[in-house]
């Protein structure tokens, strides 16, 4: 174990994700907290809010900010109680909250440039974090790892070791000219728990192989418990779902929780054929580690 990476015991609670489900049982490790009369609300898009010692970190924010306002208003939690805001990268659906949470936001210098996804069919879409002027003055910008807490990290930029993950379909605008985009601004949140690595991704645009495997060089730490994210497994990427499904049981991954850019296909396969590891997760759920 590197230092720095001594265990914690963490808090994981998903703010925001695609869907939302109530009247199911917990299972062993996920509580649900949307129930009828207290109920998550959804939308596109990602956050996630770690809870450990005394401190409080917010990883996105979702779309809108709308669900994420109200999401933590049913958990009872001010937003000028959370210390740290991280951006997982500077995507629309994970940075269209800022706004409603104040404080210090830690991200990559290309956060808040000009962001476009170019579909196969040559559609244009627009994923600029709305009202970067206005929050660039709480950013600090980091390229590399950067601690957030005892025993949690940002793994800052992801080396492309597996070339066949990232998905190469989005441009970024430097000095008024738009130019391909590797992302890279993507990364991961490390946890050091009792239990083993805790990894968080918001898409997983650098491959989410890619990164639990720099995750687990950087700690030092080879136990991976639980992997949580946007695994960015649709569209022209449903034909690499196999080979990471394979390479998530090759690690020895324990519990694996697929959600928002996943998409159907991907989860199908993670529920199918690592059944024992796959939890089933939405916004309202929360697991301790």
């Amino acid at each position: 174990m590197n230092a720095g990476w001594k265990p914690v015991l963490a808090k994981v609670t998903v703010l925001v994700d695609n869907s939302v489900m109530e009247l199911i049982p917990n299972s062993p490790m996920v509580q649900r907290l949307s129930e009828p009369c207290h109920s998550f609300v959804c939308e596109h898009g990602f956050s996630a809010l770690i809870e450990t010692g005394d401190r409080r970190i917010l990883i996105d924010t979702g779309s809108t900010g709308v669900a994420l306002a109200h999401n933590l208003n049913v958990l009872g939690i001010e937003p000028k109680s959370i210390d740290l805001i991280c951006l997982s990268h500077g995507h629309s659906d994970h940075t269209g909250g800022l706004s409603r949470v104040p404080g210090r936001i830690l991200t990559h210098p290309d956060a808040f440039h000009r962001r476009f996804l170019v579909t196969p069919a040559g559609k244009k879409y627009d994923l600029t974090c709305p009202d970067r002027e206005a929050i660039q003055g709480r950013a600090e910008f980091h390229r590399g790892p950067v601690p957030l807490a005892p025993g949690v990290w940002a793994t800052g930029e992801i080396p492309r070791t597996h070339d066949w993950e990232p998905l190469r379909v989005f441009e970024i605008e430097r000095e008024g000219k738009r130019e391909p985009d590797e992302v890279m601004d993507d990364q991961g949140i490390a946890i050091s728990t009792r239990e083993g690595l805790v990894v968080i991704a918001g898409c997983s645009h650098a491959g989410i192989i890619n990164t639990v495997e720099h995750a687990v060089r950087l700690s030092g730490i080879s136990k991976v418990f639980c992997v949580l994210g946007g695994f960015h497994l649709i569209g022209p990427a449903e034909a690499k779902i196999g080979q990471t499904v394979q390479h998530m049981q090759d690690l020895g991954v324990q519990k694996v929780m697929p959600i928002h850019c996943t998409g159907f296909a991907g989860i199908k396969q993670f529920s199918e054929r690592m059944k024992g590891a796959f939890e089933y997760v939405t916004a309202g759920c929360s697991f301790e580690a």
